[in-house]
């Protein structure tokens, strides 16, 4: 009884989790049993949620010893994390070096389905005004590091953002699917993009993007000033700089000379 009470308070989600997060590197491999009794899941439950996994992918049976463990799929997911940890670790101490080169704010981000996630920020210390964004997601059309992201997705995940609303953070924003286009296509032949008043009235970016050892742009490195700061004067030194820092973490990524490192020179 206390079984099936333990077992009911749980959603089958909740438990193909918990069974996943059964395998370790000190057990790689588990058999139905044993879930069930570490789990207190009934090992019926345990049997129909293993060959879920098994059909999605995220365990392999050994076929001699009957037993499961986790499969490339599952591998692949968590580097994903692992990645834009090493990412960061990289980028962390070049981007503080930045920091005192351009006397500006410096985010990075990644992308994920037509948003930007923010990875790092080295806000300076006197603008309190763009604290707090670690974690943050904003569409990738608002942003000058959102754009640079979306303008190297392929063209099937381009059109599929640009087939859905653009929200208009303020009267800047580009909200027109054919504008966005044409300013993406300059965005990539350029391998930059400048921002204006497009998602925070009264701040000016400018972003480049930070490639990965299979030629697929994996983050953009921004700067942020309050607008009229950034001028078609000053963004070629700033572009000098924020390339050099941009290829050095493509470097200490392990990524050897590809064709899109053009786009840093």
């Amino acid at each position: 009884m206390k079984l099936k009470n333990r077992e009911d308070s749980m959603t089958s989600v909740h438990k193909a989790i918990r069974i996943l997060r059964e395998f370790s590197q000190n057990e790689p491999e588990l058999g139905i049993s044993q879930l069930s009794r570490r789990l207190g899941i009934a090992k019926s439950t345990v049997s129909r949620l293993i060959q879920i996994l098994c059909e999605e992918n995220m365990v392999v049976q050994n076929t001699e010893t009957r037993k499961y463990h986790l499969s490339l799929t599952a591998f692949e997911i968590g580097s994903v994390v692992y990645n834009e940890m090493e990412l960061c670790q990289i980028a962390f101490p070049l981007l503080k070096k930045m920091l005192s080169a351009v006397q500006a704010a410096i985010q990075m981000v990644t992308y994920d389905k037509g948003g930007i996630v923010y990875l790092l920020k080295l806000p300076e210390h006197r603008d309190g005004k763009i604290l707090n964004v670690m974690g943050k997601r904003v569409p990738a059309h608002s942003t000058a590091s959102g754009k640079v992201m979306l303008a190297f997705q392929d063209e099937t995940e381009i059109s599929r953002v640009l087939s859905t609303h653009l929200k208009a953070f303020t009267n800047k924003t580009i909200t027109c699917p054919d504008k966005l286009r044409e300013e993406l296509q300059r965005i990539r032949k350029k391998g930059y993009a400048v921002s204006h008043d497009e998602f925070s009235q009264g701040m000016s970016s400018v972003a480049v993007p930070v490639f990965d050892d299979y030629d697929s742009i994996i983050a953009s490195i921004c700067i942020l000033r309050p607008t009229g700061q950034i001028t078609n004067a000053n963004i070629p030194p700033l572009l000098k700089e924020m390339r050099m820092y941009s290829r050095l973490i493509t470097e200490q990524l392990g990524v050897e000379q590809t064709k899109k490192l053009r786009y840093l020179h």
